[in-house]
């Protein structure tokens, strides 16, 4: 039988996820934490490298795993351009375009120290379904209003189809035959409707419902206004946007359990900002059913949120009359990482080759 070890890496902002696959069987997670006095040696996100990598190497040592026990290594992937969905193969020109992406984030280290560890073993390294993964925007979708900022193609792509996938093979559907709109709800919220088994169409984080700390789409005039009020700098207003709004701003938490808490305990204001962030996902997933002319299969709820049965109440109730829902709560991402390297290794996916 052929060699089917996969080394799976998700780096975060304080931690770096790790995880051994034995084709489908996880044989270990293990979430590696970075203590903040240690990153704070790094003035920039790209001079991390390598001191994740030894973190890695020093965990596969614990594990009495060699590099050379592995088939393949599953990487998540960050911003480096607009790529398609599925598989593709980290080689030298996209682990350089990693490192110099316009969008810094530990994932984008991801795919360097994979292609550095799959050179010395001599295997393949991939990413997959990073969150540029949803291939270029048609024309009629990417329109804004304004032509000088067309739509950003950018969302959370590896835990919706991962659950796109598992919702068709239980649904004993092809994914490629299939449309679905998938709901993620987690510290940022998008939903999004995957068609025929690509991201079609897309509410991204900054369009529509607000998250535990993010603001959402917001009125973009007075949002103009703010900018420009002397309150806030550049960065405190992007900090306001994606970190400190949503139930932040409104609650002080952004933790929905915590926020559930105060509606048990009779916080009026508390009900109302967590029903109306209810009422805003609603019509995010109901905007997308014009773009496939209402023909959607399914919807599915997923993230961590989807565990809350008070917000998915309130938002099946609203979307009770579009069609069926399913929950999925939870992210799958590195199950997600692993299986899809799997089908590359088994044949039964083929690798994007890209050039940048």
């Amino acid at each position: 039988m052929a060699k089917e070890l996969i080394l799976v890496l998700n780096p975060g902002s304080t931690s770096t996820k790790v995880a051994l696959y034995e084709g489908e069987k996880e044989l270990d997670s293990q979430n590696l934490p970075h203590p903040p006095e240690e990153l704070e040696k790094y003035p920039d996100i790209n001079d991390q490298l390598g001191f994740r990598r030894q973190a890695i190497l020093d965990y596969l040592k614990e594990r009495r795993v060699g590099l050379g026990d592995l088939a393949a290594i599953a990487a998540r992937g960050g911003v480096v351009g607009q790529l398609e969905s599925g598989a593709h193969l980290v080689d030298e020109a996209f682990a350089r375009a990693s490192l110099n992406s316009p969008q810094p984030h530990p994932a984008n280290l991801s795919p360097v120290i994979a292609r550095e560890l799959a050179e010395e073993a001599g295997i393949k390294a991939y990413v997959y379904d990073p969150v540029c993964a949803c291939g270029r925007a048609e024309d009629l979708i990417s329109i804004s209003g304004l032509p000088e900022l067309p739509r950003p193609f950018l969302t959370h792509v590896l835990n919706s189809r991962a659950v796109a996938i598992e919702q068709a093979r239980r649904d004993g559907r092809e994914l490629s035959e299939s449309v679905y709109i998938v709901s993620h709800l987690g510290g940022g919220i998008t939903t999004n409707l995957i068609r025929h088994g690509r991201v079609y169409d897309i509410v991204a984080d900054d369009e529509g419902a607000f998250s535990p700390e993010r603001a959402g789409g917001l009125p973009a005039r007075y949002l103009a206004r703010l900018c420009y009020s002397g309150r806030y700098s550049e960065s405190e207003m992007r900090a306001r946007l994606k970190g400190r709004g949503g139930l932040m701003a409104y609650l002080g938490t952004n933790d929905l359990i915590e926020a559930e808490k105060k509606i048990e305990a009779g916080d009026r204001q508390a009900r109302l900002v967590v029903e109306a962030m209810a009422l805003q996902i609603s019509k995010d997933i109901a905007s997308l059913y014009p773009v496939v002319d209402g023909k959607v299969d399914k919807t599915v709820l997923t993230g961590g949120l989807a565990h809350s049965r008070f917000l998915t109440g309130l938002i099946k109730q609203r979307c009770a009359f579009l069609g069926p829902m399913e929950i999925m709560a939870g992210t799958f991402e590195m199950p997600a990482l692993a299986l899809g390297v799997l089908r590359v290794l088994r044949g039964r996916e083929e690798a994007h080759i890209n050039k940048f």
